[in-house]
């Protein structure tokens, strides 16, 4: 399939173990796309802005962690608003899931939420739970909206980029609202999942593993997560089956997935 590439891997860095560790795997996701890196490190308002000192001794440790040259920034503001406002539509941010600033002080945890709701385009989040095994497995959460076919294509391209199988996951599940005539069984949501699953897989053109499973969306994603190198997810996305909104699952899985997550935003956001 045709290659829809970032541009840019734009990742926040703090100097934090949790950063480090998002740096190492942007560092791994700009070559894979073939992506310039950008290290951006903001120093919040009413703070010392950082000395060249400070600065040389970052891109010495940037270089040593990335093994090459990346550009570096060191910016002022808030950091939400410096790390969205760096982004364009065909980059990929890059945030730890935890961190402390030892430059500015800052928790990068308490920005993640709004680039994931501001970002203009796609923003990974990587949990600071330092090496972990490989699957070889890319897993999309699919539940039939445009956002999340536009996850689904994402996954794809990062599956066939790592030479990874792709596994689609779609949860099934009913909230009784007291005034059904019928309710459906497990077996008749699961078999309506199947159907909205194969559908999406035609319109896209993606070929990958399906998997329908009664439950949940978040507990159901973040067991698939388990055993997955990467989970991409749709931004506000929402299931007709169940009528749940999928902006909170992709927050919910952003913080809590042991995988690095992607998750997608819409073009018009």
């Amino acid at each position: 399939m045709t290659s829809q590439r970032y541009r840019r891997v734009i990742v926040g860095f703090d100097g934090s173990p949790a950063a480090v560790t998002a740096l190492d795997w942007a560092s791994a996701e700009a070559r894979l796309h073939g992506a310039s890196l950008v290290i951006c490190t903001v120093v919040p308002d009413g703070q010392e802005p950082a000395t060249s000192d400070t600065l040389a001794t970052l891109r010495r440790s940037v270089q040593e962690l990335t093994g090459g040259e990346p550009e570096v920034r060191c910016v002022p503001g808030s950091p939400a608003v410096a790390l969205i406002t760096a982004c364009t539509p065909s980059d990929l941010l890059v945030l730890g899931a935890h961190g402390r600033s030892a430059l500015a002080g800052v928790l990068l945890g308490s920005v993640s939420r709004a680039c994931l709701h501001r970002a203009p385009c796609p923003v990974a989040v990587v949990p600071a739970t330092g090496e972990r095994p490989r699957h070889d497995r890319v897993i999309a959460a699919v539940d039939g909206s445009g956002p999340s076919r536009r996850a689904l294509r994402a996954a794809a391209i990062e599956a066939e980029l790592r030479g990874a199988s792709l596994r689609v996951v779609h949860a099934v599940h009913w909230d009784p609202l007291g005034v059904e005539w019928i309710t459906p069984t497990k077996e008749q949501l699961v078999a309506w999942g199947e159907r909205l699953v194969a559908a999406e897989l035609a319109a896209t053109g993606v070929r990958a593993i399906t998997e329908v499973v009664h439950g949940h969306p978040k507990e159901v994603l973040i067991q698939a997560a388990q055993e997955a190198d990467l989970l991409v997810l749709g931004h506000r996305g929402r299931n007709p089956l169940a009528g749940l909104l999928l902006g909170s699952t992709s927050e919910h899985c952003a913080r809590h997935a042991p995988c690095p997550v992607i998750v997608v935003r819409p073009p018009q956001d």
